[in-house]
C-alpha cells in the first residue's frame, strides 16, 4: 500500500488499484513499484498485490517448481485443469481483486467512494476486468490489453489463461464487450501500442464501437450524466509494456476523475516523454526511487504456500474433481451419446459426412504462430488451436473425434456396411472414445494401448507436466470421465 506525503496531501485519500502484469516477482517488479511510487507522489494511494502464481503466491507444489520458467505458464496449467470441472482460470483472478478492494475499504486512511484501477499487461487484463465487475470502481486505464480478438488471435493466437474464457466468442463477450458493462458508471481510459501483443488496429476498432456505445448512453434518458470526459485512447511507441509516457498517462487520468486536478495532456506532449522505443520500458530510465526487496516480502520463506491453512487453486480443482467424482451417476448409451456430443461439440454423422465430401471446414483462426506456455501431448501450436477453439465453444478433443468418425464412416461404407474395429493409441484414446460414444454403431471393437490417465487422475495429481487444453472437455466433469466412454 502505497500513501501519499500526509503533509503535503491530507488524508483520507483517492486509492488507485493497481493490478500486476506478468512479473514474475509480482509487485516487487521495479517498474510497477515506479509507478505505484509515482502516483503516490501526486497525492493518490496505490495498492498492489501479488497475482496467484506470481511474486510469494506459487501455488505448484515446490517439488515441481522447476517445470515453471514464468509464471504464464503456471496460469495456463491451472487454466487447463480448471476446464475439465468448468471453471475458468479468470475466476479467480477477479474473484481476487474483488477482495483486494475489500481490503482497502477497511483502511481508515482511504476515501472507498473514489476508487480508481490501473494496469499494464496481465494488469491491463484485470483493470478491464475490474471496472467490468466490481461496481465500486469508478475510474479506469486498463493498458496494453483491450484490442478486438479477432486481431489477437490472428496474430498472436490465445494469451494467458485469464485472458480468454470458454464459449466467450459465441456469447459476445468480445473486449468491446468486456469495456461495455463498467458504463455509464466508469470513467475509462484504454492505452495501446503500435507494436504489441494486442495488436493497435483492434485496439482502435474496438475503441470505436465502445466510444459509439458511450455516445449512445449518454444521450439516453436512461443513463444521464454530467461528466465531459469520460472515455481516451492513449497510445505510444512500442513495444509492449509499461513507458513513462504510459506512466504518466495514467497517473494523470487518475488526478483528472479523482482528485479533479487538471484534465491529461495531448498525446503528443506524453510521448515526449519516451527516450525511445527501444528504451522506453527500461528499468534504468526510471530514476528517483529506491526499493529494497528484502524489506518488502511479507512471508518467512517468500511463499504463502508455506503458511499453515494454505489452500491452492490446485488443491480447489482437485477437490472439484473429486466432488464431481462422487456425485457422477452410471449413464446410458444413449445418455452418454446426447452429453458427449454437446461436451465436446462433434455434430452428427450427417452433418459430418457433408462436410467432408464439399471440403467444407467449420470456422478457425489460422494457428501459424507458436504458444510458448503449455507444450502438452501434441506441441504448442495444438495448445494454442485448443485454447482458441474454446472460446467458440469447442474442443480439439471434438474435433479429433470428428476427423475419426469422418474415416470411420468411409471405411464402414466402403466395407459394405460392416462396422469397423477402433485403434487409439496413447492421448489419441480420449478422442477415439469420444468417438466411439458419439457414433457407437460405427465400430465392431476397440483397442486401446498405453491408455493416458482419467481427467480425475489428471486433475488431482501434483505433477503438472501433462497439463494441456488440447486433451480435455471443458467441463466434461461434471457430467462424465473420458474413461467412463469405453467399458
Amino acid at each position: 500500500l502505497f500513501l501519499p506525503d500526509a503533509a503535503k496531501f491530507a488524508p483520507p485519500y483517492p486509492c488507485v488499484m493497481m493490478p500486476m502484469g506478468h512479473s514474475d516477482n509480482g509487485i516487487l517488479n521495479l517498474r510497477y513499484a515506479t509507478h505505484a511510487a509515482m502516483t503516490a507522489r501526486a497525492g493518490l494511494a496505490v495498492f498492489s498485490w501479488d497475482p496467484i502464481g506470481q511474486g510469494e503466491r506459487r501455488q505448484i507444489d515446490r517439488r515441481y517448481d522447476a517445470q515453471f520458467s514464468e509464471c504464464a505458464r503456471e496460469h495456463s496449467s491451472l487454466g487447463a485443469r480448471g476446464w475439465l470441472v468448468g471453471w475458468n482460470f479468470a475466476r479467480f483472478r477477479i474473484w481476487d481483486a474483488i477482495r483486494a478492494v475489500d481490503y482497502v475499504l477497511t483502511r481508515e486512511e482511504i476515501d472507498g467512494k473514489r476508487l480508481g484501477v490501473m494496469g499494464t499487461s496481465g494488469g491491463g487484463t484485470m483493470s478491464a476486468y475490474m471496472q467490468a465487475w466490481d461496481e465500486r470502481i469508478t475510474v479506469a486505464f486498463p493498458n496494453c490489453f483491450i484490442s478486438s480478438i479477432r486481431a489477437v488471435f490472428g496474430e498472436r493466437g490465445c494469451h494467458d489463461a485469464e485472458q480468454f474464457f470458454f464459449g466467450q466468442l459465441t456469447s459476445g463477450v468480445n473486449h468491446a464487450a468486456i469495456l461495455a458493462l463498467g458504463q455509464p458508471r466508469v470513467a475509462l481510459a484504454t492505452g495501446s501500442r503500435w507494436r504489441d501483443y494486442f495488436p493497435h488496429s483492434g485496439a482502435i476498432d474496438t475503441f470505436a464501437v465502445f466510444s459509439n456505445l458511450v455516445t449512445r448512453l449518454q444521450t439516453s434518458q436512461t443513463f444521464q450524466t454530467s461528466q465531459a470526459l469520460r472515455t481516451w485512447h492513449f497510445s505510444c511507441d512500442g513495444p509492449h509494456g509499461l513507458p513513462a509516457s504510459t506512466r504518466a498517462a495514467q497517473t494523470d487520468w487518475m488526478r483528472y476523475h479523482l482528485l479533479g486536478a487538471e484534465a491529461p495532456r495531448s498525446l503528443a506532449e506524453y510521448r515526449t516523454l519516451d527516450p525511445g522505443p527501444e528504451k522506453t520500458d527500461d528499468p534504468s530510465n526510471m530514476t528517483g526511487y529506491s526499493f529494497d526487496t528484502n524489506d518488502t516480502f511479507f512471508t518467512s520463506t517468500r511463499q504463502v504456500r508455506d503458511l499453515p491453512g494454505f489452500r491452492s487453486v490446485y488443491g480447489m480443482i482437485a477437490e472439484r474433481a473429486l466432488e464431481l467424482k462422487a456425485k457422477r451417476t452410471t449413464k446410458t448409451r444413449e445418455q452418454l451419446r446426447e452429453i458427449v456430443r454437446r461436451r465436446a461439440n462433434i455434430r452428427s454423422l450427417d452433418v459430418l459426412i457433408q462436410t467432408s465430401r464439399t471440403s467444407q471446414t467449420s470456422q478457425t483462426f489460422q494457428t501459424s504462430f507458436n504458444w510458448w506456455y503449455l507444450k502438452g501431448p501434441y506441441g504448442v501450436k495444438v495448445e494454442n488451436k485448443a485454447a482458441v477453439l474454446s472460446t467458440l465453444g469447442r474442443s480439439y478433443v471434438g474435433e479429433q473425434a470428428e476427423a475419426i468418425l469422418r474415416k470411420a464412416a468411409a471405411d464402414v461404407a466402403a466395407n459394405g456396411g460392416q462396422p469397423v474395429v477402433l485403434r487409439a493409441k496413447g492421448w489419441d484414446c480420449i478422442a477415439a472414445a469420444h468417438a466411439y460414444a458419439a457414433e457407437p454403431q460405427l465400430f465392431s471393437g476397440i483397442e486401446f494401448t498405453e491408455r493416458p490417465p482419467s481427467w480425475t487422475e489428471m486433475a488431482t495429481n501434483p505433477d503438472t507436466k501433462d497439463d494441456s487444453f488440447a486433451v480435455g472437455v471443458w467441463g466434461a466433469l461434471l457430467d462424465y470421465d473420458w474413461v467412463d466412454l469405453v467399458k
